[in-house]
């Protein structure tokens, strides 16, 4: 059985790494007593795989992992399992089974929804989405480069005061939030915590939630 995991991390254990993430939770699975499953050789690992690094200092509701166990246990029972042995500012917040072809929602992922605490009006939201170009600074081999992110920009509103950016997240395509606020603050718009609220993924022809609607 694979189970889809999908847990936050909120804005007290924001500065974790992504592998303090991956340590946390491999000893969760472990203090759950879940039948975990683990590779054949020499050095055993467990099956445990993680969808989309998030930057250090950014909080989320929408992390996702997979796990494999060697036999069903029932979604509900595994997320109460792991909360009762995750440390505060981690919850896994909802789990499935994945189906037996399915596949990983790692490289299926091809958007991601922020909110940014930004000074913002809605009408500079609006002028940015109806530009053709919003430059950012991008660290390559050679030095830094200045890059066009607005393709990679599905969406920027503002919604009771709060910026909301649906931006492309996928192996190919990938606009990171710390880049996103970088570049606005370049633009003289400040902006403080950052928390991803939802990834999607391709699912035929549809974008879907690896766990949840349809956008």
């Amino acid at each position: 059985m694979r189970l889809l995991i999908r847990f936050s991390k909120d804005e007290t254990v924001r500065f974790l790494s992504h592998l303090d993430m991956q340590r946390l939770l491999h000893r969760a699975l472990r203090r759950a007593k879940l039948p975990c499953a683990y590779s054949q050789g020499v050095n055993p690992h467990l099956l445990l795989s993680f969808a989309c690094a998030l930057p250090v200092g950014t909080s989320s509701r929408a992390e996702y992992a997979e796990v494999t166990l060697e036999k069903d246990v029932p979604p509900a029972s595994a997320v109460q399992a792991l909360n009762e042995a995750l440390p505060g500012g981690v919850r896994v917040l909802a789990a499935r089974a994945m189906g037996e072809n399915e596949k990983g929602v790692g490289s299926r992922i091809c958007r991601a929804l922020y909110r940014l605490d930004a000074d913002i009006l809605a009408e500079d939201a609006a002028r940015i989405m109806n530009s053709d170009t919003l430059t950012a600074q991008k660290k390559t081999k050679t030095g830094i480069t200045e890059v066009n992110i607005r393709p990679l920009i599905f969406d920027l509103h503002v919604q009771v005061g709060t910026l909301y950016a649906l931006v492309a997240c996928s192996n190919s395509e990938n606009l990171r939030a710390d880049v996103l606020a970088a570049a606005l603050k370049a633009r003289g718009i400040s902006v403080g915590l950052i928390t991803r609220t939802k990834l999607f993924i391709t699912d035929g022809a549809e974008i879907v939630e690896p766990i949840g609607d349809t956008v």
